[in-house]
């Protein structure tokens, strides 16, 4: 819908429509000014006019803390309350969680790494069996995704360990350095050999085998595989239930020297480094401080399917209306972009467009990581294998590891060993549970944790404006990752495809990311999400033929001092409100608000700059075919 029509519809809604809504449109505006540092230009420095006076007003790093604490203040207030403790549909897990609660809140004991207690080391597991106990990414990293070319089909793959788990390495190293351990000598030597044999052996896009089960240890019979798995699924080692796995592996000239030097190392050192290891894992993954907030934040990642069935059933009010609204964003995203593909701007074959233009109809929001799954006798069951305790946090979470481990590993043994989708939620390795929504190529999905869609970053009642251009600017972003360089080699029912293959190595998208290749980024594809979903939910909400230099503007009701297409770009750059944090897989936020602002036709109109830089744009149409509505 236009501009103009939105205002219209807007300025025509009854007196009494717009004061049920006037607080929370009110309440956004002012928010908005708050933030503001009018010492900046906006045509130079959107981003610190825009956010510059965030740290003056709020008492939270970001908006991210923000919602993630009111989140936390209402799982809290759940966690300490007596609601469903007579509640005969999910008792067990009400049990469990509330008791990982308690021991998180109440337990004092905290991990020494320097002299860990004695009850700590009894914990710890033997090393055959640190996969089974969530003690990966060592030597090699474990993880259960699907194939390539079958996105509904389980596979194991085995690669080298990320460069991330560089973090935990020198974690271990300042351990040995700093504190006399039996076998010190020869633990330094064991890492230093394992990361030269990384640096040898890295490459940017190894090769990667699809292998069974015989193959693999054909291939690699260096490793005890037949142990490893026994262990991790719980067969016995001889079983022929580990004859259909399906294995995807890559780096294995590094695997095959790693493996063999590992296992010819002394038995005594690597057995204790990999106890050092456990130690490092326990101490990142417990809070820093233990209080029952961050004891929540802790469950959101380690307990995700607990804690979000306990709030979106005790707690979530707004269910059926967000996933209404979001759906109708959503459809106007796709349905511009529908317009963008009329325009065929990369030049696609008829083939490419039916590729291109049959993902663009697959793709689905949902709200909240859970599954479609509604009985309570699923959700009652999966924490069933763990034991936790009102008294014992760190030893709830050793056992907290080795359950997310098995959970993970899921349906390995189940025939074919494919996704029940029905049941399928996301269960990552990870430390900080997600709030920002994200896109997953297999599924074509983009989910919405329920904490993301709190006031400031949307509420259902807020004026289309706001949830336009904050959380629509959010999904269109997550939507464009469907069509980015490595997005675009999955159809729409997330398999790789060599129609995906040709449309990236058409001349017509090569030239599109070189165009956004001009500034540096710590992440192209991110650079290309950021630009293309700007630009995504900025023509959804006002149409492909606007033009701000050719519109008048009423002032709305809740904000009268900027005009429409300004108070747009201002909540766009407001959902980037914060410290700017360390740079890891996105550029920085005020890097990543300048440059999207900067690669958008309009915005030089909307706030008078008095020159326009050249803009990169990959699908919309060019201002001269641009359609008129």
């Amino acid at each position: 819908m236009g501009s103009l029509q939105l205002l219209c519809v807007f300025l025509m809604t009854s007196s009494v429509l717009i004061q049920a809504d006037i607080d929370i449109n009110v309440a956004t505006s002012n928010q908005i000014h708050k933030n503001l540092n009018r010492t900046s230009a906006p045509c130079t420095e959107f981003w610190n006019f825009a956010c510059g006076g965030f740290a003056k007003t709020s008492e939270y790093v970001d908006n991210f803390e923000w919602v993630e604490d009111k989140f936390a203040n209402a799982m809290v207030e759940f966690m300490e309350s007596h609601v469903g403790d007579n509640d005969t549909q999910t008792p067990q897990l009400i049990k469990q969680m509330r008791s990982y609660y308690k021991a998180c809140t109440d337990d004092t004991l905290k991990l020494n790494l320097s002299d860990p207690q004695p009850v700590i080391w009894r914990w710890l597991r033997d090393e055959e069996g640190f996969l089974e106990h969530g003690l990966n990414g060592v030597f090699f990293e474990e993880r259960v995704d699907v194939a390539t070319n079958d996105s509904t089909r389980r596979v194991v793959q085995i690669r080298m360990p990320d460069q991330s788990s560089r973090i935990s390495d020198l974690r271990v190293l300042e351990l040995l350095r700093f504190h006399d351990w039996e076998y010190e000598n020869k633990m330094l030597q064991l890492v230093d050999k394992i990361q030269k044999l990384q640096d040898k052996y890295r490459e940017a896009n190894p090769v990667v085998y699809t292998w069974t089960y015989n193959e693999i240890r054909r291939q690699i019979p260096i490793i005890k595989w037949h142990l490893i798995f026994g262990k991790l699924l719980g067969v016995h080692h001889t079983s022929k239930d580990l004859d259909h796995l399906l294995f995807e592996v890559s780096d294995v000239e590094y695997l095959q020297e790693a493996f063999q030097f590992v296992m010819d190392f002394d038995r005594g050192a690597k057995h204790m480094y990999l106890r050092v290891r456990h130690l490092v894992l326990i101490q990142e993954s417990e809070p820093r401080v233990r209080n029952p907030k961050t004891c929540i934040h802790h469950m959101r990642a380690f307990l995700p399917l607990g804690v979000n069935y306990l709030y979106d059933r005790f707690v979530y009010q707004n269910r059926e209306q967000d996933s209404h609204r979001l759906r109708e964003i959503l459809d106007s995203l796709k349905a511009t972009f529908g317009k963008y593909l009329d325009a065929n701007r990369l030049q696609f074959t008829p083939n490419q467009m039916a590729y291109v233009r049959a993902k663009l109809a697959g793709i689905q929001v949902k709200v909240g990581n859970l599954p479609e799954e509604k009985s309570p006798e699923f959700f009652d069951k999966q924490y069933e294998s763990a034991v936790f305790t009102e008294t014992s946090f760190l030893g709830n979470l050793i056992e907290v590891l080795g359950l997310r481990t098995r959970l993970q590993h899921t349906g390995l043994l189940q025939p074919g060993s494919r996704l029940d989708l029905h049941r399928y939620y996301v269960n990552d390795n990870v430390i900080k549970a997600r709030t920002s929504p994200f896109y997953e190529n297999e599924r074509n999905t983009i989910t919405v944790p329920m904490e993301f869609l709190q006031w400031p970053l949307f509420d259902h009642r807020q004026h289309a404006i706001f949830q336009h251009s904050l959380l629509g600017a959010v999904l269109a972003h997550e939507m464009n990752h469907a069509f980015e360089q490595e997005g675009i080699l999955f159809d729409y029912s997330g398999n790789e495809s060599p129609v995906g293959l040709g449309i990236r190595e058409s001349q017509a998208f090569q030239d599109a990311i070189k165009c956004a290749e001009g500034t540096p980024a710590v992440s192209l594809k991110e650079r290309l999400a950021d630009l293309n979903g700007l630009q995504l939910a900025y023509d959804s909400f006002f149409g492909l033929a606007h033009d701000s230099r050719k519109w008048g503007y009423r002032p709305y009701a809740f904000e009268q001092e900027f005009k429409a297409p300004q108070l747009f770009l201002l909540n766009y750059a407001q959902f980037f409100c914060g410290s700017l944090p360390p740079v890891i897989a996105h550029d920085r936020d005020d890097e990543r608000v300048n440059v999207s602002v900067g690669n958008l036709r309009q915005f030089a109109y909307d706030f008078k700059c008095s020159s326009h830089s050249p803009v990169c744009e990959m699908w919309r149409p060019r201002e001269e075919t641009a359609p008129f509505e």
